[in-house]
């Protein structure tokens, strides 16, 4: 599809979207990452298209999903997902359908239902396998229970205990650590799920290319490496099928267990080397039995004193001489314990974890640098559509919500009435241009960088400030910001910087002060002017110095932090 075609998306957009309940699958954030990252090398390729860009989703925002979000305040989280889901919707919908079924996401999802039926049917084929192992019964010998009991209860619950504490402490470092090295994910779930893939996209694509092949695999693992942005929603989708496969396991050996005590006459014992009395063991099966014996007491639901005493085997005792009675006193106790502390924890585990999914989706901001600008371009109209390719454009209305101009002191750094008591609004930045710039700004210009600026991020100016020439000049900006309180976090922090001046250490050391300052998930946008000129103080940058600038950005992989011309041009030449 092409970007540049935004008359496929006039007011029969309203028509592409599902319901309006702005709720996310891992399928859509992958594929949504896919469109993302499509446009993204689409405007590196060709920064002429920018403008294309920006018309296209302004008229998505336009056609349907400004209607569908009435009522939820604009910038605020659920504003900002519900409408990137919508956006979503209406990009699916403008690709055929051979195109959708290819998306790397739909190819995720087919990848996660065939890997979970398979790791489903292995399950209880495995289950079936290890409980009828350890329930062979050779006419001589009775079964022993606690062996049954050990490997199919103990064990088991033990493993779910293990996962449970893993998750409650996954924040804490060591955990995450263990947790992301060693786990079960990255080691026998990815590859599957990547064979998985593989094997639908042959499927459907037929005849395409490898190296079309490749790269949807390649972006199959996209969700894993933004970790740092979706958090517990970038591992949940590959503890699932493992969930699946523990349900599995005890609903085959649950059936196998049934089976065999129903359609085979099993003679239970217990032994030991060890002194252990009848008492101790018959307390033991009380103490197990617990959950289920108001319905099912002593006697049906566990052995009683004497059956436990008459079950228990003794080396060169025959089997004869034991009461049948006593040896199947165990089998309704094997099969209440498998289902209780076998299959219970786990169905608990799989519907937690499909709660943790969904819960983790629902709260995702969508804040970080791939959204700021895909979001800025729909809610903000193009308050410079007129503008030349020199920077320069006519007069332009300035936006409804009040802005004060930028301090023409370059030491200044004031509040303006964007700023309430209550904090920084929602829809509102801190505003740091580099000393370079600001000296050479006139009166004249400021209404014009704020206007730029919201165009750009959708955001007005609360705050602003200079940076740059000193160390003392840094802390000034750095104590801006510090002391900056924000109605609706994370911080928003745009910076002016002459992008003609190469990304030198100065430069992206302050960037990594300021991350400091702004916390991992503060919204950084460095917004490039090029040479000042006496007619254009606020030109586009040249490609070949953006460029420069924007392998030093990626270099440092910082998710929130986005890199953008103030004024591009359109041609996208400088």
């Amino acid at each position: 599809m092409d970007p540049s075609s935004p008359s496929k998306t006039g007011a029969s957009t309203r028509s592409r979207f599902g319901p309006a309940d702005g709720r996310w699958s891992v399928a859509d954030l992958i594929d949504f990452d896919d469109y993302v990252d499509q446009d993204e090398r689409t405007v590196r390729e060709n920064p002429a298209i920018r403008r294309s860009l920006a018309e296209r989703d302004r008229a998505l925002y336009l056609g349907g999903i400004q209607e569908a979000t009435a009522g939820v305040a604009e910038h605020s989280p659920k504003h900002r997902s519900l409408t990137l889901r919508l956006w979503l919707s209406a990009r699916r919908t403008m690709d055929d359908e051979e195109t959708r079924a290819r998306q790397p996401g739909q190819l995720f999802a087919r990848g996660q239902r065939l890997v979970t039926i398979g790791l489903g049917v292995a399950g209880v084929l495995i289950g079936m396998a290890v409980a009828a192992a350890l329930l062979n019964y050779d006419g001589h010998r009775p079964v022993n229970v606690a062996w049954f009991v050990a490997l199919l209860v103990v064990f088991q619950l033990a493993l779910a205990a293990l996962t449970a504490t893993l998750w409650m402490s996954r924040r804490s470092t060591p955990v995450r650590g263990l947790v992301r090295d060693f786990s079960l994910l990255s080691h026998v779930m990815q590859p599957l799920l990547t064979r998985a893939m593989h094997w639908t996209q042959r499927g459907r694509a037929g005849g395409a290319a490898r190296e079309a092949g490749e790269q949807t695999l390649i972006k199959q693992g996209q969700l894993q490496s933004h970790y740092a942005l979706y958090g517990s929603a970038s591992y949940l989708p590959l503890l699932i099928p493992a969930q699946v496969f523990g349900v599995a396991f005890n609903i085959g050996a649950v059936l196998a267990t049934v089976a065999l005590v129903w359609f085979t006459d099993l003679a239970f014992g217990w032994g030991s080397a060890l002194d252990i009395r009848s008492e101790t063991v018959h307390e033991i099966a009380r103490l197990i039995a617990l959950p289920w014996s108001p319905f099912f007491g002593e006697g049906v639901g566990y052995p009683s004193l004497a059956q436990v005493a008459g079950s228990r085997i003794q080396l060169k005792d025959p089997l004869f001489i034991f009461q049948a009675e006593h040896l199947r006193s165990w089998r309704w106790f094997l099969v209440l314990s498998l289902v209780t502390y076998g299959l219970l924890p786990r169905l608990l585990l799989l519907a937690a974890t499909m709660l943790a999914q969904r819960r983790a989706l629902a709260r995702l901001p969508f804040s970080h640098a791939r959204t700021q600008g895909l979001y800025a371009r729909m809610i903000t109209p193009n308050l410079e559509a007129a503008t030349t390719g020199s920077g320069i454009g006519p007069a332009m209305p300035i936006p409804a919500a009040p802005v004060s101009p930028v301090p023409e002191s370059p030491t200044a750094a004031t509040a303006t009435p964007t700023t309430s008591a209550s904090g920084i609004p929602a829809d509102a930045c801190v505003l740091l241009v580099h000393i370079d710039v600001d000296e050479l700004l006139d009166t004249g210009d400021r209404p014009r960088l704020e206007r730029l600026l919201r165009q750009h991020t959708g955001w007005r100016v609360a705050r602003s400030g200079t940076f740059g020439g000193s160390s003392q000049m840094t802390k000034r900006a750095t104590d801006l910001i510090g002391s900056a309180k924000w109605q609706s976090p994370p911080p928003r922090i745009v910076l002016i910087q002459d992008g003609t001046q190469p990304p030198i250490t100065e430069s992206l050391s302050f960037l990594r002060t300021l991350r400091g300052t702004v916390g991992p998930q503060g919204q950084i946008v460095l917004l490039l002017v090029g040479d000042a000129t006496e007619e254009d103080r606020l030109p586009p940058l040249s490609d070949f110095d953006f460029a420069d600038w924007q392998r030093k950005i990626d270099q440092m992989g910082d998710p929130y932090l986005r890199l953008e011309m103030l004024a591009p041009t359109e041609n996208g030449v400088g």
